[in-house]
């Protein structure tokens, strides 16, 4: 088994997007934009995290963390969307990790395919 080191990530478009609010699924709500599906790192392998979020209009939320752990409704409003994509029990969740699977499989492939030629590359270097 091939390890990789390199974060992937791949962006993810959603659509009339309804998030939980006040214990149920709030459809007057929609939102629309691309979501930064990030590889969620060594012993996770296929699975991925929301890092970043850009709704259409503009607006950039970015992960809450410890420097930036504050209430605003922006950090909520990131919590919300990313529990929806995060989650395969959604329809969107469940199509965010179709397309993070086959996005990784296609990495891993032109990653591999990439480090073979080099080595190719070498040892044809290495011969003339």
């Amino acid at each position: 088994m091939t390890t990789h080191t390199d974060v992937f990530s791949c962006e993810y478009s959603f659509d009339e997007l309804s998030i939980r609010l006040c214990d149920r699924w709030e459809t007057g709500l929609l939102l629309y934009g691309r979501a930064e599906l990030t590889s969620a790192g060594a012993g996770y392998e296929d699975e991925f995290y929301v890092s970043a979020i850009r709704l259409d209009g503009g607006a950039r939320l970015t992960r809450p963390n410890a420097l930036n752990v504050t209430g605003n409704f922006e950090s909520e409003l990131f919590r919300r969307i990313a529990a929806v994509i995060e989650d395969e029990k959604t329809h969107a969740g469940h199509h965010a990790a179709e397309l993070f699977a086959s996005e990784l499989e296609q990495f891993r492939e032109t990653d591999y395919d990439h480090v073979y030629k080099v080595e190719r590359e070498r040892i044809l270097e290495s011969l003339a």
